[in-house]
């Protein structure tokens, strides 16, 4: 294991205790009458310190960039990218989908990226021509050849983002479900992909994702064998955060029917 991945999992291991530890805690907020963003912001901010204080500690060279609290240390070597809960809806629910994500970029490229789910203790990672893993395990994308009997993943159109796009994508639910799929629609954009990443997934799209939700993953997806492009077959996905990811049959398989309802 690199040097930068084995501390970026100790703090990603330090904050999942953390966002856990606080859980029950929110449930009871959210009972007493607080708003689930309140308490969802308190809960990220204290993530972040969490892994910050690692980071800052290993590394006092690197710079270091938190979805929440912003650039926190300038360098002038690498930058850490920190994202403490992707998933916000889930983890306010009390559900399992939501991660922390961790990349570190050198020169626009990221080289390591680590993804932690607080509640089921997976831990994903990768480095830079060195593989993926799952749990300290090798990991490869599936080997589905056709869409029959495969597990893709896909979001629910129901945020104000989405919702224009709901018509094409329950037109490839049915296409797909014809054609003997399954898909699921919960957890973070980041655990799908990773999942894909892990051969637990066959196949995941989002659509108009932020740049921040895709990096590390992405990453992982590639050193797992996956390959991704936009809906129209474009490798440019941060222009429009369409995202079709999947193993390299499969992609070709399904990149039509999502082009044609999708793009």
């Amino acid at each position: 294991m690199q040097p930068r991945i084995n501390v970026a999992i100790k703090a990603a291991r330090a904050a999942a205790d953390y966002i856990v530890h606080v859980q029950e805690k929110l449930l009871f907020d959210k009972e007493q009458g607080q708003q689930p963003d309140q308490v969802y912001q308190t809960v990220c901010q204290g993530a972040e310190k969490t892994i910050i204080h690692h980071l800052e500690k290993a590394y006092p060279n690197d710079t270091i960039t938190a979805r929440l609290a912003g650039s926190v240390q300038k360098g002038d070597e690498g930058e850490w990218i920190i994202d403490t809960i992707q998933g916000q809806y889930l983890f306010t629910r009390g559900l399992s989908g939501h991660c922390i994500t961790m990349s570190y970029v050198v020169a626009g490229k990221v080289e390591h990226a680590v993804i932690v789910n607080p509640m089921t203790k997976d831990e994903y990672f990768a480095s830079k021509g060195r593989g993926a893993y799952l749990n300290n395990s090798r990991i490869r994308t599936s080997s589905a050849r056709d869409i029959h009997n495969t597990l893709v993943a896909a979001q629910f159109p129901s945020t104000d983002k989405t919702r224009p796009s709901a018509a094409g994508q329950f037109s490839i639910f049915s296409q797909l479900a014809e054609k003997g799929a399954r898909i699921v629609s919960q957890d973070s954009p980041a655990i799908q992909i990773a999942n894909v990443a892990a051969g637990r997934l066959d196949a995941v799209w989002g659509i108009k994702l932020y740049a921040w939700e895709m990096q590390a993953p992405l990453f992982i997806a590639k050193e797992a064998g996956c390959i991704f492009s936009d809906f129209n077959g474009s490798p440019s996905i941060e222009e429009t955060g369409n995202l079709l990811c999947a193993n390299p049959r499969l992609f070709k398989s399904l990149l039509p029917i999502v082009n044609k309802n999708l793009s």
